[in-house]
């Protein structure tokens, strides 16, 4: 509204402003007598459209303006009258937004102009501060990064150094001669274990169960990391289990991914087993197939072993010799078999490990000194800590490189039975170096 009334009065500022000139042009002397304010050619008390045609017929008629006004007509401050200073005051006045030092008295003017300048010295000098700074930090973090690239290779070459004279006929022989040994495999219900204690009774490893179903923090078991804590400071082997809830290759998918998330940066020497059992809750729910229960199997230890752990499968004889019975399982993984008994019943060259005894112990007591119990016992086959160091499994470096061939029986194209196609990162890539 404020704009629109100075374009109607421009009709009569004209006028005013010839008249004024034409004074000017007599008398030699200039309509401004006082500094005013910037930008207010013609003294009225406020910066229009007429003030930028006064600027106009200035520089067209190369008129000479006294002092006072050559000073108002420097719109931007830089000491000099220019074509520049007509287009800052048309900018003021199509925006009407006081920029360039417009609408002021001289004296704040110049002051506003010293305090931005200032501001703005000060802003630059931050700035190049900041980038300094910024410059600095970046080559630290790269530093760092390089730093730490080298630790990483020394050590690893270190490493590797230490173990130049243990060869591959070596590490094959300790697989060879190696003589059973005797564990345990715990959860929260035993408690507060004493670790030291284990070793002392003649159990040298440990099976730690990380939790139950789907992937949910709720299923997670309470002690599981403070067993692995507690198993590595006794120097004790420790491998996993999961117990599964799962009745389709879709559950089963959420219970590899509560496995891989309870073993992130963790580095087990023991197998990483499947829990899978005749339960109520799958008989409540609607026990699976045996092609299903195969397929929920297949597709967590694929998944385990996809990601870098050594996978093993534990159940009991009547699903090893029934659903479970297919090559790509029982003929392909290792097996973690549970039969409370005197003998095993099922023994092949699968077996690495036997649940000989739980509650009930038909070979020794199910107790163990000093400890409160009962405890589930086992007897292990196979030399674990050396098979999976040496080869590389469940993020460790490895010493020796293993051949990578397909385990699975079954096409790449496999389908479950609900129609679902397995993810191809279930496909097997466990060695057979030592199986």
């Amino acid at each position: 509204m404020r704009y629109m009334k100075k374009l109607t009065a421009l009709a009569l500022a004209l006028i005013l402003l010839i008249s004024a000139t034409a004074t000017a042009n007599a008398s030699e002397e200039s309509v401004i007598d006082s500094p005013g304010i910037l930008g207010d050619i013609d003294a009225d008390g406020e910066v229009t459209i007429i003030d930028g045609t006064a600027m106009q017929f200035y520089f067209a008629e190369l008129r000479q303006l006294d002092e006072s006004a050559v000073l108002r007509a420097d719109t931007d401050l830089d000491g000099d009258n220019n074509i520049v200073d007509i287009t800052h005051l048309q900018r003021y006045l199509a925006q009407d937004d006081g920029a360039f030092y417009l609408g002021m008295e001289l004296d704040t003017a110049k002051s506003a102009k010293a305090s931005d300048e200032e501001a703005a010295n000060l802003r630059a000098i931050r700035e190049k501060q900041e980038a300094q700074e910024a410059q600095i930090a970046a080559q630290a973090a790269q530093d760092a990064a390089a730093a730490k690239t080298e630790r990483t290779r020394q050590a690893s070459a270190e490493y590797r150094a230490r173990l130049k004279e243990l060869n591959q006929t070596d590490i094959e022989l300790q697989i060879k001669n190696y003589t059973r040994q005797k564990g345990v495999d715990i959860s929260e219900f035993n408690g507060n274990v004493d670790f030291n204690k284990l070793k002392a009774a003649g159990y040298t490893f440990v099976m730690i169960r990380m939790g139950w179903g789907s992937n949910q923090y709720s299923q997670d078991d309470s002690m599981f990391e403070e067993n692995v804590r507690k198993a590595e400071a006794a120097g004790m082997p420790w491998g996993a289990y999961l117990y599964s809830y799962a009745l389709n290759t879709t559950a089963v998918q959420s219970e590899v991914k509560h496995t891989l998330r309870l073993l992130k940066g963790k580095k087990p020497t023991m197998p990483i087993a499947f829990d899978i059992e005749d339960d109520d809750y799958k008989y409540s729910m609607g026990m699976p197939s045996d092609k299903m229960l195969h397929d929920i199997c297949l597709t967590y230890l694929r998944g385990i072993e996809a990601a870098g752990y050594y996978p093993i499968l534990y159940t009991g004889y009547s699903w090893l010799t029934g659903a479970l019975n297919k090559p790509d399982l029982t003929g392909t993984y290792d097996i973690w078999y549970a039969q409370w008994y005197t003998k095993m019943e099922y023994n092949t060259p699968r077996v690495g490990m036997w649940q000989y005894g739980g509650e009930v112990n038909y070979l020794e007591s199910p107790y163990i000194s000093g400890l409160s119990g009962p405890y589930d016992k086992d007897f292990c086959f196979k030399n674990y800590p050396v098979i999976i160091t040496s080869y590389g499994y469940n993020n460790h470096p490895g010493i020796l490189d293993r051949s990578l061939t397909p385990t699975s029986s079954l096409p790449y194209d496999i389908f479950t039975e609900d129609g679902e196609k397995l993810p191809p990162e279930y496909n097997g890539v466990m060695g057979d170096s030592f199986r």
